[in-house]
């Protein structure tokens, strides 16, 4: 089990892999929002066929919350009709190389995001170039 270091935000970087199946409205719409995913460091796969979605990512046991928020809101947090998420506990060894970033790949400025520094440290792309990323 990895800490990652974050000088005063210290977490346990335990790790369950997230499904999430979404619809757009359309096949465009579709592939913008699966390429927001194409560098993110918690996504391990993207599929994409015509509208449908299906996205599996790694993340850290306390980032529940980030996927559920996305099933609850879709239309909200990323332009979605429909999504559904599903939990796996057993295969939780799967991971993506963090590439360090000025920004995070997908575009959001987490300085304006309700939940940075409460529930979310940010991008660990852009948290590893201030600091050591791991212990």
């Amino acid at each position: 089990m990895k800490g990652l270091n974050r000088g005063h935000l210290d977490y346990v970087s335990m790790n369950l892999l997230g499904v999430m199946l979404g619809r757009a409205e359309n096949e465009d719409d579709a592939k913008s929002i699966c390429s927001l995913f194409d560098d993110c460091p918690y996504s391990v796969m993207n599929v994409l066929k015509e509208t449908m979605l299906v996205l599996l990512f790694s993340i850290p046991e306390d980032h529940k919350w980030w996927l559920e928020g996305v099933e609850n809101e879709p239309k909200e947090t990323l332009g979605l009709s429909e999504v559904e998420v599903f939990f796996s506990e057993h295969f939780d060894d799967l991971s993506r190389k963090i590439v360090s970033r000025e920004e995070p790949p997908c575009g959001t400025d987490c300085n304006k995001c309700k939940c940075y520094m409460e529930k979310c440290r940010g991008c660990p792309s852009v948290y590893d170039n201030r600091e050591q990323l791991y212990e």
